[in-house]
């Protein structure tokens, strides 16, 4: 059923040794690739059978980005989930982490999640300029179709890794051909990156495969790549290039009709997934997502239910806000909220389970892992990048933003019906204007797509980055204020208008010949 279930254990990868600055001077994590068989670009490249194998070693890359702790950038340091006290204690590796959520002097040129995700980034990068520099060059391709259709997906996934690395950290290397190590780069503008997601996503719009002509989960696909499109141009505040190109996906858009059904790992791959990131139970394909959000059962914890809870160990890495948790929910009858929170804990033999030292904060509950799984740091569940509830809730924000307010209320009423909620218009009893709605549509967001990672990028995007992460992730202020105490062991909120991008990291401006530490963000 998946499409790394195989494939990924023997794939031939090409060996990167001149062509990224990143591969040198930060800590290596287990996330990182290990092939079987290295081989050079032109060795890879000289057939059909190559060119598949080595497409699929770059969205190997973006799975190996999303299995652990680095799958956290988006998720933490936001108004919905953030670090536990005790993670602090784990190491300097994890006070690094915690960093990332309070924005303290971790939060650094030197952090391993900074490096990491950059290093891992332009890693997939490289791999998808192999991809577009020699798949061209193959002359006995069998199918001249499917060489277009591979180059489609390389450039979907040069873009995709392109679109994290601008939100981040601005104004970035472009690299689109590999080099020599000794060969710097400079960072090119914002506008110059987009420039290039765009037009590598618009190629990719016209040469992958139609979802329901497409051979394999897990690939690229053209609603994909148009889907992808139409977030950036919202990401731009191209509104009306969005709309235009959410548009020409919807009609073939649908929602699962229980959201349960989402993370539930019986139905993936489904009708409303867009592009998935694929894992399974095999050596090298598994995540281990609920192990760092403290959500999880085991073999060694019976998988069943008590209460309606799951399970398993609470308080690990990060937990739940606040405002996620207890405020932005309506409790009795939003249907998406006992699929995404665990409010309390159950040991195996079903006895309510202490907080340590983050009383009354639940965790996520959408990584938990199932019976299926392995154990609690090796899930085979995949991932959502894109789905169709996204595509909606971008859509009537577009529609809102271009003064299409009651227009907007349709596509954002499917999500909230799917949710088991009425229309807002009626339970807000008027129809909301377009400062209501903007409002509105951003906590609709969190509902919806809580967790999986978007929620930095859209606090970015609508400008409330410090706001929010300043009203609702302040563990310090909120244990005072439950526990009606001036004194409290947890970091304070440092987040300012400096931490919208993040600091380049120390190795690139020390190894890229064409920079230099005057080349950081501002702030850093």
């Amino acid at each position: 059923m998946k499409f790394f279930n195989n494939r990924l254990n023997t794939v031939l990868i090409i060996l990167i040794t001149s062509t990224l600055v990143m591969v040198m001077g930060s800590c290596r994590k287990a996330l990182d690739y290990t092939p079987e068989v290295f081989l050079g670009a032109e060795q890879v490249y000289k057939d059909q059978p190559g060119a598949i194998a080595g497409i699929t070693g770059i969205y190997k890359q973006l799975q190996s980005l999303k299995s652990s702790d680095y799958a956290l950038i988006g998720i933490i340091g936001t108004d919905e989930a953030r670090c536990t006290y005790q993670s602090q204690g784990y190491g300097a590796y994890w006070a690094g982490v915690t960093g990332l959520d309070v924005y303290d002097i971790q939060f650094s040129s030197q952090n391993n999640g900074v490096t990491g995700y950059w290093r891992t980034s332009y890693q997939g990068i490289a791999n998808a300029n192999y991809a577009i520099q020699y798949i061209p060059k193959i002359k006995n391709f069998a199918d001249v179709s499917l060489q277009n259709r591979l180059l489609g997906e390389a450039y979907f996934m040069r873009a995709l890794f392109y679109f994290q690395l601008v939100q981040l950290y601005g104004d970035i290397p472009l690299r689109l051909e590999n080099m020599s190590f000794s060969e710097g780069v400079k960072r090119s503008p914002v506008t110059d990156v987009y420039a290039q997601i765009i037009s590598d996503l618009k190629f990719a719009g016209s040469n992958c495969w139609t979802r329901n002509k497409n051979p394999e989960p897990g690939r690229a696909s053209v609603e994909a790549a148009k889907t992808l499109l139409g977030k950036v141009y919202l990401t731009l505040h191209d509104y009306q290039q969005a709309k235009t190109t959410f548009e020409e996906v919807l009609p073939g858009l649908t929602l699962l009709p229980e959201y349960a059904d989402l993370f539930d790992g019986k139905h993936e791959n489904n009708a409303e997934s867009i592009f998935e990131i694929q894992y399974s139970t095999e050596s090298g394909n598994t995540q281990s997502l609920q192990n760092l959000f403290g959500s999880y059962a085991g073999p060694t914890i019976p998988f069943t239910t008590f209460n309606n809870h799951t399970p398993g160990n609470g308080g690990s890495i990060v937990t739940s806000t606040h405002f996620y948790a207890d405020l932005v929910f309506d409790k009795a009858k939003d249907k998406r909220y006992p699929v995404s929170i665990n409010y309390d804990r159950y040991d195996g033999n079903g006895q309510k389970m202490s907080w340590w030292i983050d009383p009354g904060l639940p965790t996520l509950k959408k990584y938990d892992i199932t019976s299926a799984d392995i154990d609690i740091s090796n899930s085979g569940k995949n991932l959502y990048y894109l789905r169709a509830a996204d595509v909606f809730l971008m859509y009537a924000e577009v529609l809102n933003e271009l003064s299409q307010t009651t227009p907007a209320l349709v596509p954002l009423n499917k999500v909230r019906s799917r949710a088991g909620l009425s229309e807002l218009q009626t339970a807000l009893g008027h129809i909301p204007s377009q400062t209501e709605l903007r409002a509105e549509l951003l906590d609709e967001r969190s509902r919806e797509l809580g967790g999986e990672g978007w929620r930095w990028f859209d606090l970015k995007r609508t400008g409330t980055l410090v706001q929010k992460v300043m009203a609702y992730n302040n563990p310090k202020a909120y244990y005072m204020a439950l526990n009606n105490t001036t004194t409290d062991p947890h970091p304070a909120q440092n987040v300012s208008d400096k931490n919208n991008l993040y600091p380049i990291p120390l190795a690139e401006l020390q190894n890229n010949q064409a920079l230099n530490l005057n080349s950081q963000n501002p702030g850093y």
